[in-house]
């Protein structure tokens, strides 16, 4: 199997799990999103610092700045889809957020001097189009109704911090070990969040509690199997494998939290997933895979 094929599988995995993780969230939503944050990275770093104990990993750090920007995005990024998630729904919440992707695509021409092309610009313009179908939903076609609450602004703008951790993943992968860049992201979060879940309170008992704990380990086992995959492949091509995530939580809040969807919401939806796979598969046909 060559280089790129395992990535695409490494990704997908992540997919699965970030799918289980979010369904967890939304299945205790009066959960805090302070709180559920808190426990993911106490979780994951608790996980990391004792197999490195155990020297079953080596944590080793190399370019600190680049780290330190790395885990304070990505851990804001984690939060404000978790927020998004409880205000907004496990599939709405998720779609917009997941518009990450392209914004990576966009910040690597900047950062990574990556050339933009064409169909990057086509594709962030299809899928801003797309999050506002899914947006206005049934009163698309009553323009005095149009309207963008606060937590729709809030989800896009974690897609772009999101976008810009993911560009720093990508960076930081030629120097850096996949667990160190999860530890800094998880060390981050910890003192992010500490604060902010004391004074919210703490889990909803035993049932509450389990929760926080399979979320903590369904999001250790994502954010490693994602960073390992863009390890493998270029960021346009990644990023968008992991757009399988969106699909599968707009399909289980369907069916499993009876989240009503218009046919304008979802064909908004479709749009913004297939605008950013359009990405990985342009990408693939334009830079063959090596060995």
């Amino acid at each position: 199997m060559n280089t790129q094929a395992k990535g695409a599988w490494l990704m997908c995995g992540a997919s699965v799990a970030y799918c289980v993780m979010s369904s967890l969230i939304r299945a205790d939503a009066g959960m805090s999103p302070y709180i559920t944050a808190f426990f993911r990275f106490s979780i994951g770093m608790g996980l990391l610092g004792a197999l490195a104990v155990s020297g079953g990993i080596k944590l080793k750090f190399v370019r600190h700045p680049l780290l330190i920007f790395r885990g304070v995005a990505g851990a804001v990024a984690v939060f404000i889809w978790f927020f998004s998630i409880q205000s907004l729904g496990l599939g709405k919440g998720t779609v917009i957020f997941y518009t990450y992707p392209v914004f990576a695509g966009l910040f690597s021409a900047v950062f990574l001097k990556e050339r933009p092309r064409p169909v990057q610009w086509a594709a962030a313009a299809a899928s801003l189009s797309g999050v506002f179908l899914l947006v206005m939903g049934a009163d698309i076609a009553n323009p005095s109704l149009y309207r963008v609450g606060m937590n729709e602004i809030i989800a896009l703008s974690g897609a772009m911090t999101g976008g810009l951790a993911v560009v720093s993943i990508k960076k930081l992968v030629d120097t850096d070990s996949s667990v160190s860049i999860y530890f800094a992201q998880c060390l981050a979060g910890f003192w992010l969040f500490m604060a902010p879940a004391h004074l919210s309170g703490g889990p909803s008992g035993y049932h509450g509690f389990f929760l926080l704990i399979l979320i903590g380990l369904t999001a250790t086992a994502g954010q490693l199997l994602m960073t390992e995959g863009y390890r493998r492949l270029p960021v346009a091509t990644g990023a968008p494998l992991v757009m399988l995530v969106p699909v599968l939580n707009l399909l289980t809040g369907m069916a499993f939290f009876n989240e009503p969807f218009s046919p304008v919401e979802i064909f908004g939806a479709a749009v913004v997933v297939a605008s950013c796979c359009l990405l990985a598969f342009y990408d693939a046909r334009k830079k063959p895979a090596k060995t």
